[in-house]
């Protein structure tokens, strides 16, 4: 099956370079071809079914499964060729990336791991989590997890058209990475979500943490913080993934929809 090979791989509107990104991709995910061009594949992501083109290069054709993985849990992972901080540097990863562990025990600082393309490298502990502990048993537990990952992007991940990682994300690229970090599905861009099939409409006294704003003809989307907060991608008043208030007039007469997932 093919995935993809670089920590970040843009998906474009079309096969050329220096066509708009419609989405991205991360390391290690699954995509279907469906044309193969030039130099170019049309291709659909598994996990959302949405299209694009990526130069041939992007893509490997390997069978890389993971029962027990281990997730970056850093806005920036770093990946070094050693188990020390001197030795040369194979990738910075994004959050959420899974790799393999190959030595739980190596030191008490770090982690020897093997990622989707099948290299070899040396993680700090401090950077990964376990997959298992993002599952829960419980809503509440859930809610305050999605929380917890969401405030990690606060001031310090950048607006960007089509991203949907932590070196950079749009506003339905961000909630939609927030869910799946949880293996919880969500449509890619606010439009889709805020009509799909994963969630219900609720009203604005319901409001509870993780819930769902779209705002102006679904134009835009955040995450409830709590019931009175919210963050989200957005440019106003920066660029940055930040913080607002649910009922600053400002985004209050452009709310059209208050929304929870349907657990």
């Amino acid at each position: 099956m093919p995935i993809f090979k670089d920590p970040i791989v843009k998906l474009l509107q079309a096969p050329k370079v220096g066509a708009e990104t419609v989405t991205e991709g991360k390391m290690g995910e699954e995509v279907e071809i469906v044309n193969d061009l030039e130099t170019f594949y049309e291709v659909r992501t598994l996990w959302d079914n949405y299209p694009g083109f990526v130069p041939k290069e992007k893509l490997l054709n390997l069978d890389w499964q993971v029962k027990d993985p281990l997730i970056t849990a850093s806005l920036s992972t770093c990946v070094y060729e050693e188990a020390r901080v001197q030795a040369p540097m194979l990738f910075i990863l994004p959050l959420g990336i899974k790799v393999k562990p190959l030595s739980e025990n190596l030191n008490e600082r770090w982690i020897k791991v093997e990622l989707p393309s099948r290299t070899i490298g040396f993680i700090q502990k401090g950077d990964l989590v376990s997959a298992s502990k993002l599952s829960f048993d419980s809503i509440p537990k859930l809610r305050a997890s999605l929380i917890a990952w969401a405030i990690k992007f606060e001031n310090a991940v950048p607006y960007i058209w089509g991203g949907g990682s932590s070196f950079g994300t749009d506003c339905s690229g961000f909630v939609q990475h927030l869910y799946r970090l949880h293996n919880l599905p969500l449509e890619r861009d606010a439009s889709q979500q805020g009509l799909g099939r994963f969630l219900s409409t609720i009203k604005r006294d319901e409001v509870l943490p993780g819930d769902l704003l779209f705002f102006t003809n679904f134009g835009h989307v955040g995450m409830a913080l709590s019931h009175f907060a919210f963050i989200h991608a957005t440019t106003e008043p920066r660029p940055v993934v930040q913080v607002s208030q649910i009922d600053d007039p400002n985004w209050l007469e452009k709310t059209i929809q208050y929304s929870r997932y349907k657990f």
